[in-house]
């Protein structure tokens, strides 16, 4: 996928340019601070957004000449926050996720039922399927959208901030869910992140925003250092190899 996206209508981003190679079973980090267009970056590459200038080329095709249901069986999006005011079930919602898989007017087949049922098994909240989405907590609906992303079982998984409304437990399951699918079915996790450690733990390849404008990118542990830090937070830190996680990780100073 390359991703050029020379500028945008509301100059939030510019001059964006990056290439990132599916076949490799990668999972990419996007991290900045608020403001810097990490969103924005998402929207394109779902095709919620057009570029004013640039392009996203998907598998040697330009993204805007999908449809619909085709992006929807390459590209899975947990968002940053997620409103629905209908009283669907969990179950149905988790399923909502089969949809551009299962022809127009058929029901759904006892193979996209077992999907659903082993991704709620695996993301734990098949303990609740019968209940109404409305009635969740935001953790709790935070989860059930990761579920409906992952059943549908798309090349691409996008994280735009998907783990702010879990707790530590809960994020690092789904994570390393989403790590498992990267590493054993060489597909591709793009994850916009707020929390340094955490991208550091689980991404192979970081790609750092600030301004609207790529600062670094690169192997996480090339890029990932107190001078990218400083340029792109504008804070000191220091970035040493932690043996009990066996990953690069960040502190500051006060």
């Amino acid at each position: 996928t390359k991703c050029r996206l020379l500028n945008f209508p509301d100059g939030v981003v510019e001059n964006i340019d990056f290439t990132i190679k599916l076949e490799a079973g990668q999972f990419y980090g996007i991290i900045g601070p608020n403001g810097s267009g990490k969103t924005t970056i998402v929207d394109v590459l779902c095709k919620h957004r057009r570029p004013q200038k640039g392009e996203v080329v998907y598998k040697g095709k330009n993204i805007s000449r999908y449809s619909k249901k085709q992006l929807a069986r390459e590209i899975a999006l947990v968002p940053q926050n997620f409103y629905i005011n209908f009283p669907f079930r969990v179950e149905e919602v988790v399923m909502m996720g089969r949809y551009p898989h299962i022809a127009r007017f058929s029901p759904a087949s006892a193979r996209d039922r077992e999907i659903v049922a082993d991704i709620m098994a695996q993301t734990k909240i098949d303990g609740f399927k019968g209940r109404f989405i409305t009635e969740l907590s935001g953790g709790e609906r935070q989860r059930v959208i990761f579920a409906r992303a992952l059943v549908q079982d798309t090349p691409v998984l996008i994280l735009d901030e998907a783990t702010s409304n879990l707790d530590i437990n809960y994020s690092l399951s789904l994570l390393s869910l989403s790590e498992q699918r990267v590493k054993q079915q060489d597909k591709t996790v793009i994850a916009v992140m707020q929390d340094i450690n955490l991208a550091a733990i689980y991404c192979d390849y970081l790609i750092f925003i600030s301004g609207g404008k790529i600062t670094a990118h690169g192997l996480t542990a090339d890029v990932l250092n107190p001078e990218t830090i400083a340029a792109v937070f504008g804070v000191s830190s220091k970035v040493y190899q932690e043996t009990y996680s066996g990953a690069l990780q960040v502190v500051f100073k006060k």
